[in-house]
């Protein structure tokens, strides 16, 4: 069970401490959003979905090549980034600009341990 009081401060956090951060949301396996907040106003519950969609896909492909389940996803976009996690119960999505690509490693590695923390 998520702690989603403690989760919530974790990931705010998170955004405080990295200015880049544009957005994050932790979301369920179904794309039910536990915890979302974004600079800007967005649709959290149809980007956790997609998001669910897209780790989903890339699970089948990790099946087919066998090299199991996906750990982590970075997404290079043309304005900025989007950096996934996940487990069996919890996903996390980190929304960030085009200024965060030397903090991408640093978004990664704090999503993956919020995400050990639960």
């Amino acid at each position: 069970m998520v702690d989603k009081k403690k989760l919530e401060q974790e990931l705010a956090s998170l955004m405080d401490n990295v200015e880049q951060i544009e957005g994050l949301i932790a979301a369920d396996n179904k794309g039910k959003v536990i915890v979302g907040q974004t600079i800007t106003e967005l649709n959290h519950e149809k980007i956790a979905k997609d998001c669910i969609n897209i780790i989903k896909t890339c699970d089948e492909v990790g099946k087919d090549v066998v090299k199991g389940k996906v750990q982590d996803i970075t997404l290079t976009l043309e304005d900025g980034f989007l950096v996934l996690v996940g487990s069996d119960a919890l996903n996390l999505i980190g929304l960030a600009g085009t200024d965060a690509l030397t903090s991408l490693a640093l978004i990664r590695r704090s999503l993956i341990n919020i995400l050990s923390a639960q």
